[in-house]
């Protein structure tokens, strides 16, 4: 059906009410087929087994019955499919497909889930990790309320890909914990989660640049005989070797000029805040921050997985050691896991990650 020009797919702050989705939002998308109709950002038509009409300013509405299969075609020529539950309202933006999926909550959670974690890990981090999910979900539904999505689809927000092979253990750790989120100063909490802390989580300061809540100080992951939780996750150490080309494309120094690498300045919980790239005619000082992002992009992932390492320069490579994978802000997944192992339940997992916040049911 089409529904009336300038509609707003909800406003509504109700935390239980179905998440608002935008979907392919890192796409270009040229077309968009959803079960069997054709929407062509181009041409601005809608072409089903009736013939082709004009899209015009409303909006498409779809309902799945049980659910929604749909192919995104982008300006390249590939194609993405996937399934999605709820419904799926299509409308054209400034010759843009805006395309927004409104999705139970906890399938939206279980799907998250399956992008973040392994199905097969303990059941208590599990449980710990759909209520991060969720309270991400309810954070960024407050922040979006007068917008037409509560969050997008990417790694912008969190990863959504729909209800397509997501596995029953993380269904059940979604509907065990239905509604539950972690709550501070009377809001949802400003939750961060990522890999593996390498043995003490990071400040938000050192992701956002901006002073952190008293809960995202950062904490001091091991056990009470000094192993980090975390210490059983695959990049926890890690060594790696970059060739002098590739290191001056990190720090945006000619090959030729880059001599050294130094870290001149630690945040408290060890990773680099600030390093310096020496040349023979110049010098360029950047943020730990920024070194490990640029390393990222130009590198690609995990070859300098955190910004927790130590640099040093051998022959014409230079060698990095460092622990975990990630921004090390928040919930520790790979710590989580091992907290789970040791018998630490959901909540205590996530208040040992977020010190001073509460658990509530929305």
């Amino acid at each position: 059906m089409i529904a009336p020009a300038g509609r707003v797919f909800g406003q509504t702050v109700d935390f239980g009410a179905p998440l608002r989705v935008r979907l392919f939002a890192a796409l270009a998308l040229e077309k968009l087929t959803v079960n069997g109709v054709t929407i062509d950002a181009h041409a601005a038509t809608v072409t089903n087994a009736g013939g082709t009409t004009s899209l015009g300013t409303g909006v498409l509405e779809f309902t799945g019955t049980p659910s929604l299969e749909v192919v995104a075609t982008a300006a390249d020529g590939s194609a993405t499919a996937r399934t999605y539950s709820g419904v799926v309202f299509v409308a054209l933006r400034q010759s843009e497909l805006l395309v927004v999926n409104q999705v139970d909550v906890e399938t939206y959670v279980a799907s998250v889930m399956s992008a973040e974690v392994s199905p097969g890990w303990a059941l208590e981090s599990l449980r710990a990790q759909a209520m991060a999910v969720r309270t991400y979900a309810a954070r960024s539904r407050l922040s979006n309320a007068l917008r037409e999505y509560d969050l997008k689809d990417d790694t912008s927000s969190q990863v959504y890909r729909g209800i397509g092979g997501v596995a029953s253990s993380l269904v059940s750790a979604a509907r065990d914990t239905a509604g539950r989120i972690v709550w501070f100063g009377g809001e949802p909490a400003s939750v961060f989660y990522s890999s593996s802390c390498g043995g003490h989580t990071a400040s938000s300061e050192e992701l956002t640049g901006l002073a952190a809540p008293s809960y995202l100080l950062g904490i001091s992951d091991v056990d009470r005989s000094g192993h980090a939780y975390c210490g059983g996750a695959p990049y926890f150490r890690w060594t790696n070797s970059v060739g002098a080309d590739a290191m001056a494309r990190v720090v945006g120094l000619p090959s030729n000029e880059l001599t050294a690498i130094q870290v001149t300045e630690r945040w408290p919980d060890g990773r680099v805040k600030s390093v310096l790239a020496s040349g023979s005619l110049v010098s360029v000082s950047m943020s730990g921050r920024d070194f490990y992002q640029r390393a990222l992009g130009i590198l690609g992932y995990k070859v300098i997985p955190s910004a927790m390492f130590d640099v040093n320069r051998i022959g014409t490579d230079f060698q990095l050691e460092g622990h975990g994978v990630g921004h090390g802000v928040g919930m520790c997944q790979w710590g989580a896991r091992g907290r789970a192992q040791a018998g630490i339940t959901a909540e205590q997992i996530l208040q040992a990650y977020f010190p001073g916040t509460t658990i509530q049911a929305v």
